[in-house]
């Protein structure tokens, strides 16, 4: 594989430079031809007459590419980056996808299968134009079976800073494609890539909870830690949103962790006080403030680059965020020919987001650098990338002598973050263990009271602690949460509690109740629910006292309530409650045989019992073939 790269400051000088490009490419053998075209500052009609001419001049020879973003205030009104790469068998295949919003899962679907087909894609590039189309959508379709192909690519930036398409941006193929997707396919079998995520700015502060946009837009937050999520600029940076927002905010990019890697975010938009990015953020996630320095970013890119040279390469190939690029300001140029040493000809451009995509890891980033490199055969034919964001966690260096604020600033905010941290885990630790002493203590009070409870009844020894069991293998199998279940069972042992207020004659009495004593005994579900009223910490409580005893049809008491009216806790208690009375012995009965207790719960499956519930005990008994759940 061979590289050369051609750099013009007019499309007039670019057109008159084709028939050299022209030249290599005949002067030198070779199995396929690529060719990277990057402009900055030119027009829509400057960018076709380009591209007609290279339909003249180089007819045979595959190209891909996007319009970039100035690099700084006194760049070349016009800049036009011209990139040769000759193979030495490796093929070359550009594909065009035009989409407008809402299209990016079915061009992924269909790219993916596209990419299936080929067999041999040992590399991918991408470059996207229109900010409003959604990347990160277009790459989980378009990855999915194919998380071993690198992924690597830049989307374009419009003049304007406004998440909508911009008729200005647009990326390069056969033809130009201002909203879509322009994709080169690498095939080759001795292809062998290495990619390189590189960053350098470090999370600072704590986490912060965010709320997603009402729209249901996975790069859109609406609020963060309960505010507008742009007020969190003017709470912790003193920062508004206004045509300064990009250079007041440099230096502290949002950041979220992702499968390891710290992945920066810098908003393109704000609507009403929200901030939408050019990637998604995800359910669970968190965000954190970052810092870096000029000397940490250019660390970064040091030792990518040192990586890179070991790495051997024959072509290299980088993209760069404009927020980092506008942060270094003049020694932005220091991150790419730090790369230049050790190749001369590298392809790199500057987009509004960097693309790096392999293995599940990376997706679309702001703030880094994404450096791949290629060459045809070697020891290794695979593919390898680095999203280990360890290997950016630079340490400051302690110097002799002055050392300027900003490492002062640097080595005292990652120092005071270490320290939050460490903080903030120790209090968790403690907070755990309270919180299972807490527990423990509950448990063991509820328990003593749940065998006073069953001590009143002396035929029914257990009968709380066994309808708890139950009822929390009724919910567990329900598909509960774990919470929930453990809620259940303190349902469950207290749900007799009013049994504290019937007299001993009435409970332990052998004959049959007399009607009078029957309503002595219905009254316990009332008394119990008032006892626990008293538990503010635990309502949920009072749900199996007070309605354990309602039927599903509407004739149970106190409240005759019927079907879902009845609080789920109260149906699951009132299926475990009557299947532990079917199997205990009586002070007039023993425990029923185990198929009469089935045939009366099925009996009552959608009159006295809510189906579901029931279904799940019935599920229960057939499994206890040995009818081991009963008293003992």
């Amino acid at each position: 594989m061979w590289q050369k790269q051609v750099i013009f400051d007019s499309v007039s000088h670019a057109l008159s430079g084709l028939s050299a490009l022209r030249a290599v490419v005949d002067g030198h053998a070779h199995a396929d031809a690529l060719l990277h075209v990057f402009t900055n500052g030119i027009s829509r009609v400057q960018a076709q007459a380009l591209v007609d001419a290279l339909d003249v001049a180089l007819p045979q020879v595959q190209r891909v590419g996007m319009s970039e973003y100035n690099v700084k205030e006194d760049a070349p009104q016009s800049l036009i980056k011209l990139n040769l790469i000759l193979s030495k068998s490796a093929r070359f295949e550009v594909v065009q996808l035009p989409v407008t919003p809402g299209g990016e899962l079915a061009a992924g679907q269909e790219f993916a299968r596209h990419v299936r087909a080929a067999h041999d894609v040992r590399f991918v590039e991408l470059f996207t134009a229109n900010l409003a189309l959604n990347v990160s959508d277009f790459l989980a379709q378009a990855t999915k079976g194919l998380e071993d192909v690198p992924i690597f690519g830049a989307i374009a930036k419009p003049t304007e800073n406004v998440c909508a398409a911009q008729e200005d941006s647009f990326t390069l193929g056969q033809g130009l494609l201002s909203s879509g997707f322009t994709l080169l396919l690498m095939h080759g079998d001795d292809l062998v890539v290495h990619m390189d995520y590189l960053l350098g700015w470090r999370p600072i502060g704590r986490e912060m909870e965010f709320t997603a946009d009402k729209d249901g837009d996975r790069r859109c937050v609406l609020r963060i830690d309960g505010q507008p999520a742009v007020d969190v600029y003017r709470k912790y940076l003193g920062v508004e949103w206004n045509e300064h927002f990009l250079h007041n905010v440099w230096e502290f990019p949002l950041m979220v962790r992702r499968n390891g890697a710290d992945i920066c975010l810098i908003p393109n938009h704000s609507d009403q006080g929200s901030l939408c990015f050019s990637g998604n953020i995800y359910a669970g996630e968190k965000l954190r403030f970052s810092y870096s320095t000029h000397d940490d970013i250019l660390a970064a890119s040091f030792a990518g680059s040192e990586r890179m040279r070991e790495f051997h390469p024959e072509a290299v190939l980088m993209s760069m965020c404009g927020n980092r690029i506008g942060f270094l300001g003049g020694d932005a140029h220091l991150e790419w020919e730090c790369f230049q040493e050790g190749h001369r000809e590298l392809v790199y451009c500057h987009g509004f987001a960097e693309i790096g995509c392999h293995k599940g890891n990376g997706g679309v980033l702001n703030s880094s650098i994404v450096a791949v490199g290629l060459r045809e055969g070697g020891p290794c034919a695979t593919a390898t990338a680095c999203f280990s964001q360890e290997r950016n966690a630079l340490p400051l260096q302690v110097r002799s002598g002055a050392v300027p604020l900003s490492h002062l600033v640097s080595h005292f905010f990652q120092q005071m973050t270490d320290e939050l941290i460490h903080l903030q885990h120790n209090l968790e630790s403690e907070v755990e263990r309270k919180t299972r002493e807490n527990k423990r203590l509950s448990l063991h009070v509820v328990q003593t009271l749940a065998e006073a409870i069953d001590a009143k009844d002396t035929y029914t020894n257990g009968h709380s602690g066994r309808v708890a069991s139950y009822a929390r293998e009724i919910a567990t199998r329900a598909g509960f949460e774990k919470q929930r279940q453990d809620e259940i069972y303190m349902i469950g042992l207290l749900h007799d509690v009013g049994k504290i207020g019937v007299p001993d004659s009435v409970i332990n009495k052998p004959a049959r109740l007399s009607d009078e004593e029957y309503e002595i005994i219905k009254g316990h579900p009332v008394m119990g629910a008032r006892i626990l009223s008293k538990i503010k910490e635990m309502p949920k409580l009072v749900t199996g006292a007070r309605w354990h005893h309602e039927r599903f049809d509407g004739r149970g008491y106190p409240d005759s309530l019927v079907g879902t009216d009845i609080p789920e806790e109260a149906r699951i208690i009132a299926v475990a409650d009557a299947y532990d009375a079917m199997t205990s012995n009586r002070s007039y009965r023993d425990a029923r045989p185990q198929a009469w207790v089935r045939a009366e719960m099925v009996r009552g499956r959608g009159s006295q019992f809510d189906p579901r519930f029931a279904d799940i005990m019935l599920a229960m008994i057939d499994e206890d073939t040995d009818y081991m759940m009963r008293e003992r």
